[in-house]
């Protein structure tokens, strides 16, 4: 056992000095140009997924006792999904888009609007389930309460969803939307 350790040493620098001639030749064998590509692929599999949110109303002035739509869209990198707001039957969707307005300057009429979703597998999650893909616009009616004065509002609110392809599914994302909107007096 006395001796164990000075063999260890012994072998150790031993295999540093072929360690280091097998990394030469291994580095000169392999062309440069083969690394490249999958390199590039590697970092294009690994791009961010990009997201845009617009949030407009329509129509962008009204009176007291009036209502506008409010219209939030989603623009997803190609081959990205987000989930319905709603889902089909019993089962609760985990990961349903959900949409807020950070306000109690407004009244809402009825629910989100959302178009026909996309029926799909999805591979993330190995079951066929209720998808938007690349742009989806939701909208929903809004009053101004009565005691409002004139003038101009930020409407605010957020936008909580979970984009996945059909290999992965992101974490959820929390982005927020802004846009604003003119109340006028009867007298205007």
């Amino acid at each position: 056992m006395k001796g164990f350790p000075s063999k260890i040493s012994i072998f150790i620098s031993t295999l540093s000095k072929w360690g280091s001639f097998f990394l030469v030749v291994i580095m000169f064998a392999v062309p440069m140009a083969e690394a490249v590509p999958s390199f590039q692929k590697f970092k294009k599999d690994s791009d961010p997924i990009h997201f845009k949110l617009t949030a407009i109303v329509d129509p962008e002035s009204i009176k007291l006792g009036e209502r506008f739509v409010l219209y939030v869209k989603i623009e997803l990198s190609k081959g990205w999904h987000i989930y319905s707001l709603y889902t089909k039957g019993v089962e609760k969707q985990p990961l349903a888009t959900e949409i807020s307005l950070n306000s109690d300057m407004f009244v809402a009429h009825g629910v989100w609007e959302e178009p026909a979703p996309v029926i799909a597998w999805d591979g993330a999650l190995e079951k066929v389930v209720r998808t938007h893909q690349q742009v989806v616009e939701f909208r929903r009616w809004y009053s101004p309460v009565e005691s409002l004065d004139s003038g101009s509002y930020q409407i605010r609110g957020d936008v909580v969803f979970r984009a996945c392809n059909n290999k992965v599914c992101n974490l959820p994302k929390k982005i927020s939307y802004g846009t604003k909107i003119d109340v006028l007096s009867d007298k205007n």
